[in-house]
């Protein structure tokens, strides 16, 4: 029961950071175009930053839902 316990929960920590990490690579290319250059990036990097963090929070706050409803099913 314990190792299912632990691999439910890798599998949890796996999952949101492949989400994380697909919401980092989908706005970096939306926001950043092939032929700026470094200093246009480095001006567009806050809204780059507002972004990211907003759609890491939507992200953490479904996990939270969806945890919250299997640790409801499993009692």
């Amino acid at each position: 029961m314990k190792l299912k316990n632990i691999v439910m929960n890798l599998l949890f920590i796996i999952i949101s950071s492949a989400f994380n990490l697909a919401i980092f690579f989908v706005a970096y290319n939306k926001l950043t175009f092939p032929f700026l250059h470094e200093d246009q990036r480095m001006d567009n990097a806050p809204l780059i930053f507002s972004y990211v963090v907003s759609g890491f929070i939507v992200v953490s706050i479904c996990m939270l839902l969806v945890a919250h409803l299997l640790n409801k099913l499993k009692a």
